[in-house]
């Protein structure tokens, strides 16, 4: 059942998605207050006022409460920037950033807060950022488009390589394999040197049981970094039925690259009980048990070879 913090709220959302500000600012003022911390209160009446002053005093106050809540600076940065004062507005979006480094939002306003400074330079890097966070971010692909055609300035060569690989990662991540290789593909046309690039495309062609793709492109992001520890593991996985000698190469690699590394020590283990070197996989079965006394896995397959194969 709705408790009443919940139907105050979406009394709210209703209220702010119908701009019916004049409503909002009354269920915030009778239903929400009581359910909410100081600092979400006084923010909640910033954005409903229409009085520049005004909103600036409630999100000074929601700041003094809570000097970590992000939103307030940028909400307080949106206000600046309206009123002209892009220096005071940068310093809002610079402390938001500083509070989440990987807000979207915060690098797009900043950029134009810049923008409209005459920062284009510092501008587009903060629009190139946003668009990087999040390629659909269409406010930030908006703002930048409109900065160049306006200014006479060059693009950031590497950034079609970033952003096409952010998209596909992105895609990838949602489960599109073939759309996140496809954007990949394009990142690569720009930048083959990229083993993050070749490791993402990688893990697509294994998600779609293409072993043979998905190999060539893990000994691609290898080549490239001889320490992409994530590289080494997954390509042993891919060989480890069929050649499970050169896997435990790899997989010895991956260890020795993240000492932490339990995945890797126990497919270690487990092709060495494969291989008949029993006392060499009681050693790394004993390496998780160091790192994870509660390894259940370890523990059971340890349990196996000392009773059956070490006896």
């Amino acid at each position: 059942m709705e408790n009443d913090k919940s139907k105050a709220m979406r009394r709210l959302s209703n209220a702010l998605n119908a701009n019916d500000m004049i409503s909002a600012k009354k269920i915030i003022e009778t239903d929400v207050k009581c359910h909410l911390p100081k600092y979400e209160y006084y923010f909640y009446l910033g954005l409903v006022s229409d009085n520049h002053k005004e909103k600036l005093d409630y999100y000074d106050k929601a700041i003094k409460a809570n000097p970590d809540f992000s939103d307030a600076y940028i909400n307080r940065g949106l206000v600046k920037n309206e009123l002209g004062d892009y220096e005071g507005s940068i310093s809002d979006y610079n402390k938001a950033i500083e509070l989440d480094s990987k807000c979207s939002l915060a690098y797009n306003n900043r950029g134009y807060s810049k923008y409209k400074k005459g920062d284009y330079e510092g501008a587009l890097a903060d629009y190139n950022k946003a668009i990087l966070l999040n390629p659909k971010l269409n406010i930030a692909i908006d703002n930048k488009a409109k900065l160049l055609t306006e200014v006479c300035i060059k693009d950031d060569e590497e950034f079609v390589a970033k952003y096409y690989l952010s998209l596909g990662i992105q895609e990838i991540n949602k489960g599109n394999f073939l759309e996140g290789i496809k954007n990949i593909d394009e990142s690569l046309k720009h930048n083959d040197k990229s083993e993050i690039a070749y490791f993402y495309k990688a893990a697509a062609y294994q998600s779609l049981n293409n072993t043979n793709l998905a190999y060539e492109n893990y000994t691609k992001s290898i080549d490239l970094n001889k320490k992409m520890t994530d590289a080494y593991f997954n390509r042993a996985k891919l060989i480890m039925n069929d050649n499970p000698k050169q896997a435990l190469d790899d997989f010895v690699t991956a260890a020795a690259l993240d000492p932490n590394f339990i995945d890797a020590y126990y497919a270690i283990a487990a092709i060495q009980k494969k291989l008949g070197q029993y006392e060499d996989a009681i050693k790394n079965l004993d390496k998780i048990l160091e790192i994870e006394p509660m390894a259940v896995n370890a523990k059971a397959l340890k349990k196996l070879i000392l009773t059956k194969y070490l006896k």
